[in-house]
């Protein structure tokens, strides 16, 4: 990695989202969805929606994680919605959130919005439904009396 791309990862852990609008950013979104997972935090990132658009795309992803959104907080992820940006560009599950066509200007902010829903304690759950160790029991061994 560049000394750009090095920034971009300081200022990523410093702000809770990854601003990868830069060339070549897959390198620097897996480098940040690493990070997330060893801390086992909600991913956040922007990028260009092509090279030279004026347009960001916001994601989301809850796989670094052990959480998925719960309903209540999957209608909250679609309540957020930068000015200008129509909820046809929204696209939200319990597990991953995209906001597409958002302008420049809105796009860190509604980066920083969406960080601060899907770290809130009612807007997630543990994935998985049952904890295995729970699920069966050890029965006691019976002794015979001699």
């Amino acid at each position: 990695m560049n000394g750009r791309e090095r920034t971009r990862l300081r200022k990523a852990r410093e702000d809770g989202y990854l601003d990868a609008c830069c060339r070549d950013n897959r390198a620097l979104i897996h480098a940040y969805g690493l990070w997330c997972w060893r801390l086992k935090i909600p991913m956040v990132w922007l990028e260009r929606r092509t090279p030279f658009s004026r347009y960001r795309c916001v994601q989301l992803e809850m796989f670094t994680s052990a959480n998925r959104l719960t309903a209540g907080g999957q209608a909250g992820m679609r309540a957020i919605c930068a000015p200008g940006n129509a909820a046809r560009w929204t696209r939200v599950s319990p597990h991953d959130a995209c906001w597409d066509h958002v302008a420049l200007p809105n796009a860190r902010e509604l980066a920083h919005v969406v960080i601060r829903a899907a770290i809130r304690p009612e807007n997630y759950e543990r994935n998985g439904g049952t904890d295995h160790r729970l699920a069966w029991s050890v029965k006691p061994r019976q002794t015979t009396a001699a």
